[in-house]
C-alpha cells in the first residue's frame, strides 16, 4: 500500500468501513446494470469516496463481485443470527428461517438483492471465486439448519428418525429452488411451498403420526 493510499484510508475511516462503502456502490451498480453490463466504471461512479480506494483495494470486476458475494453472505448470516435469537425452540428456528427466505412479501431492496444474488449464483457455473462463495455461503446455512435439527433430536422435540444433514439439505434445496422461481416466474409459489414447509416442520416432532 502506498503512503498516499494509506492517508487515504485513514481520512476515509478504516478498512471495514472502506469495504462497505464499495460493497454498498458495487450493490447500486450491480441493480442498475446487472453482471454482464457491469463495469469497475459503473461502480467507481457510485462510490462516494477517492476512486483510487476502489482501484486499490481490488483488481478486476470479478475481484469485486467475490468481495460483494461474502459480504452480502455474511449480511445473511447476521441477519439468520437475529431472527434466531427471537426464537424458543429448535422447531421455531427452522420456521424463523423459512419466513426469512419465503416472506410473504418482501420490500424492494430485498428483491433486488435476491434478485442479484440469482443473477450472480449463475455466473458460478463458469467462475470459481462465485462458486467458492456460493459453496461457502450454503455450508453454513445447511449446517445451521441441521443444527436446529440436532438440537431437537437432542431435547426430544424432533423425531430420532431425522437425519439433521438430510434435512438440512432439503430444506436448502427447497428454500433456495422457491426464491429462485419466486424472481424468474409469473405463478405464486411462495405460498404454497412455505405452507407445506411449515407443516413439514411439524411432522418433525417427537410422536407425530406422520
Amino acid at each position: 500500500m502506498s503512503e498516499s493510499s494509506d492517508d487515504e484510508v485513514t481520512a476515509c475511516g478504516d478498512r471495514s468501513e472502506v469495504e462497505t462503502l464499495i460493497m454498498e456502490a458495487t450493490f447500486r451498480a450491480l441493480k442498475d446494470h446487472g453482471y454482464a453490463e457491469l463495469t469497475v466504471a459503473h461502480i467507481a461512479d457510485e462510490f462516494e469516496k477517492s476512486k483510487s480506494l476502489l482501484y486499490y483495494h481490488y483488481d478486476s470486476k470479478d475481484d469485486l463481485i467475490a468481495g460483494f458475494l461474502r459480504f452480502a453472505g455474511d449480511h445473511f448470516l447476521a441477519m439468520l443470527d437475529e431472527a434466531e435469537r427471537d426464537t424458543t425452540g429448535p422447531l421455531d428456528r427452522l420456521r424463523a428461517y423459512v419466513d426469512i427466505y419465503l416472506a410473504a412479501e418482501v420490500d424492494e431492496e430485498m428483491a433486488d438483492a435476491q434478485r442479484l444474488m440469482i443473477d450472480l449464483r449463475a455466473q458460478a457455473v463458469s467462475e470459481p471465486r462465485f462458486r467458492e462463495e456460493f459453496t461457502r455461503i450454503d455450508a453454513h446455512i445447511r449446517e445451521r439448519l441441521a443444527s436446529a435439527v440436532a438440537d431437537g433430536l437432542a431435547d426430544g422435540t424432533i423425531d430420532e428418525d431425522v437425519d439433521p444433514d438430510a434435512a438440512g439439505a432439503w430444506l436448502l434445496s427447497t428454500l433456495t429452488g422457491t426464491m429462485l422461481q419466486r424472481h424468474t416466474a409469473d405463478s405464486d409459489v411462495v405460498t404454497p411451498v412455505r405452507a407445506m414447509l411449515h407443516g413439514r416442520i411439524d411432522e418433525f416432532t417427537a410422536g407425530s403420526d406422520a
